[in-house]
Order: C-alpha cells, then structure tokens, then sequence
C-alpha cells in the first residue's frame, strides 16, 4: 500500500497542491452496556477508512471514506484536492490569512504497542460475565443503590500516516475504558456516584485495577452523599483534590491554551505567552509521552512524535497547544497536539494528559490555618467560557474545613469564578501528584481519550454556592 499512497500524493502535489497527508485507519472494538442488570448493547464491530487532507493555495480540502481500495485511495485523494480548489476560488478566502504549516522533520516509523493481553483475545463471554460481577458487587454494597450503569469499551487499531513531507508511519495500539455510574436514594434524596478506568494498553489494566472495586467505590461515593449537607455560600478559601485540580486545569486553562482559540480570538489566554499569570509555585504541562495513561500515543494525528509541553512554567505563560497550522501561523514550535476522534474528522488542537507539577505542601499544611474554607472532591460537571475566562463547576463530593480540621460532609457543592483570578489565588500546591479523572474530551463534535494527573492545590478563595438536591 505504501507505493499506492506514495503515488496518490505525489499526483496531487504535481497539481500544484501545497501539502497532503492520509490517515489510513482499521479498528476493532467491543462495546457492552449494562444498565440496571440489563444488557443494552453487546457488540462487536469492525471499522475501517481513511481522511485526507489536501491544502491547495490557502485553502484546505478534506474528504474520508470507508472503501481503502486502491481506486478509491486515488478518488479520494482527488475529492480532496476539487474542495481545495474549489474553496480557494471564494473571496472569503481570497481575503484570509496565509495558511502556514511549520517545518517538522520527516519521520519513517513502525511502532506496534504489545499489550499484555490483547482485548481482541478475551472472548465476549468473559467481558460480559466481568461487567456483570462489577454490577453485582456495586448492587450489594447497599440496599440503598437504586440503579447502577456499566459502560466498557475496548478497541485495537492499526493506523497508517503519510504525508508530502515524505514521512510514513505504521501504528498498532490497543485501548480499553470501563466507567462505572451508580445511583442511591434515601426518601426523595438522588445521589450519584461515578468512578472510571482505563488506559492506552491492554486487558490486563482492567484485571489489575480489579473491577470489583471500581463499582464498589462508585456505590459507597452515592450512599455516603445522602446524608451530606448543602455548602455555605460565598467567597471561601478552597481546597482541590487531585482529580478536581487536574480537571479544573484540563478545562478552564487547557481549552484555552489550544492555539486555534487563541487564533481566531476566543482565548483569554491571547497575547499573554511570556506574561505571569498564575501562583510562582504552578507548573502545568500536557504530556502524551505517560506510558499506561488514557492520552497516551506515540505520534499525533500529523505524524508529530509526541512531546511534553509546558504550558504555565513557575506561573509563566510559556506556551500554547499546537498543530503544524498553528505553530505556523502564530510562529511557533508545533507540539504534537493534532488529535481526531478517527479517519472521518480533521485533526484540531486537542489536550492528551494534562499534568500538574508537585509543590511542597502536604494536605495537613494546606488545611492549618483556614478557619472556614471547602475541601472539594472530583468534578460532577460544568462549562467554561474560553473567551471571557469565567467558569462553572459542581464538585463529586466535599467536605467543610473548620479551625483546619474537616468537618461536615457536603454535597452539591457550585464553584464559579474567573480562571484568571483562581490561578493567580492559588497559594499552595501539593506534593501528592497522583493519577486524577479518566475519561472523553468533547470538542467540535470530536471525542478524544484524556487523562489527569494532578496534587491537591489551594486556592485563597472561590465563589462556592449549592443547589437543592
């Protein structure tokens, strides 16, 4: 295949083309859902296609399709390079800036990620008589426990990358993901626990972790909400667990260091790099090279090998999040941030695993001297607004701090606030990094695995509020 992609491109770039690149993708994947002892969906499936991507003047075409066969690589190719053209024609991009695509080096690879126990080696029946002991074990934990959702994924895919710059890539990775929801009830009181697992690796993540367990923790986070009391309200000083830190970093600073929003205006973060615009103490990167995590891969989505980036540096700007598009239009270095949920999408600016550096504080330390603050745990959702830098989160679960010590278990608990304030409000950060929130990252329609790996941090004071259960 390799000539036959070789030749597709050179066809194009004899067009006149500026550049193009093909992802050439075949998966295998296993979805099982229980809900409520109830098997929803049980499927395995096999799917398999490729995107091109042509730039033709200023103007990028793309096309996908799910026929690889040697015809319709060579049609493909050519959609590809029509919509380019086609586009190019418009006044709207007549009038648009010059598309640049930084200089990266060419690379020729063969990386094939050997899992322990290939998902595609455990037989369906063994999958499914695993997520039914999860469910069972999360069942008995409590007679309050009204419903229970399973969710497992697994998934192996071969991928080919090629581009005009001569680089050509062959890639094997497995996959797996099980997240556990569960529901408790006490009178008309509902609460909910979730807990997840998952990695860029083989079956054997989801024996270690022992999945019995998972669903466990889930059930006891619901049944320990229902007796919990609502927060008080106003400014107080608070403290992150490990996963909220990591999510509240992920979401309220990493989507706005993605440098497509900072391009077209929609970043808080614009004009800033170089600026001091958080707590001396905070350092925070995005890092796909974490062997074993759930944003782990070798080469992005443009053939980048994978690199750590800094993003805030001792409370310093230093970078934001790129393509090879970005980086050329904002006269950076690319970080090997291009990510698609698969062949039939565009490669955007997307985060992997977002990490947040150790300080020296302890969590004894941090709770000392806060006569009257929050100690917040996990995130249960939210929005952040990239371009007025305001966000809004509800904590898993929390606990009240009094005189240092805490106290009442609180539930519902609102944090809002500007992103901007709360980095530069954060006057401690811990020293126990640990894994933080698994899971899916929403952006333009595309989901991409994620990760978290975070300390407890700080922060001198957020707007905290509560809602009714």
């Amino acid at each position: 295949m390799e000539d036959e992609i070789k030749k597709a491109i050179d066809f194009v770039v004899s067009e006149n083309a500026r550049y193009a690149d093909i992802r050439l993708e075949k998966g295998y994947a296993t979805v099982i859902e229980l809900s409520d002892d109830v098997f929803r969906e049980m499927s395995y499936g096999i799917d398999q296609g490729m995107g091109i991507r042509v730039l033709y003047k200023n103007s990028w075409g793309f096309s996908s399709s799910n026929d690889v066969s040697k015809p319709m690589l060579k049609d493909t190719f050519e959609d590809a390079l029509n919509i380019s053209r086609a586009l190019s024609l418009s006044e709207s991009n007549k009038k648009a800036e010059t598309v640049k695509i930084a200089d990266v080096k060419q690379i020729k690879g063969n990386f094939k990620l050997k899992p322990k126990i290939n998902p595609d080696d455990v037989s369906i029946e063994k999958k499914k008589r695993m997520v039914k002991e999860v469910y069972e074990a999360a069942k008995e934990h409590s007679s309050l426990i009204k419903t229970i959702s399973i969710l497992y994924l697994d998934g192996y895919e071969e991928t080919v990358y090629a581009n005009s710059d001569g680089s050509y890539i062959v890639m094997e990775t497995p996959a797996v993901f099980m997240r556990v929801r569960a529901v408790a009830k006490k009178g008309n009181v509902l609460q909910e626990g979730v807990e997840s697992i998952g990695a860029v690796a083989g079956f054997e993540v989801i024996e270690e972790d022992n999945p019995e367990v998972v669903g466990l923790r889930a059930a006891d986070k619901a049944v320990r909400l229902l007796d919990a009391e609502l927060p008080p309200a106003g400014e107080l000083p608070v403290i992150m667990d490990n996963k909220l830190t990591g999510v509240f970093m992920h979401e309220a600073l990493g989507h706005s260091a993605e440098a497509d929003h900072v391009l077209y205006g929609e970043s808080i973060l614009k004009g800033k790099l170089g600026e001091k615009i958080a707590y001396e103490g905070l350092t925070v990167a995005d890092d796909p090279t974490i062997e074993l995590s759930h944003g782990y891969y070798r080469y992005d989505d443009e053939g980048m090998e994978s690199k750590r980036t800094e993003i805030i540096k001792d409370g310093v700007l230093v970078s934001y999040l790129h393509t090879r598009e970005t980086a050329g239009r904002l006269e950076a270095m690319p970080t090997s941030n291009a990510r698609a949920a698969d062949y039939s999408e565009i490669p955007l600016v997307r985060m992997s695993n977002t990490v947040i550096e150790e300080g020296d504080w302890n969590f004894d330390d941090m709770r000392e001297d806060i006569r009257s603050g929050i100690y917040a745990k996990g995130m249960r959702g939210g929005q952040v607004d990239t371009v007025r830098g305001e966000f809004q989160f509800s904590a898993e679960e929390a606990f009240l701090i009094e005189k240092g010590a805490l106290s009442k278990r609180l539930k519902n608990v609102s944090l809002s606030g500007r992103t901007l304030d709360v980095l530069k409000n954060i006057d401690a950060v811990g020293n126990d990094k640990k894994r933080g929130s698994i899971g899916f990252c929403g952006k333009d329609g595309q989901e991409v695995p994620v990760s978290e790996y975070a300390p407890h941090v700080r922060v001198k004071k957020i707007l905290v509020g509560g809602a009714v259960s």
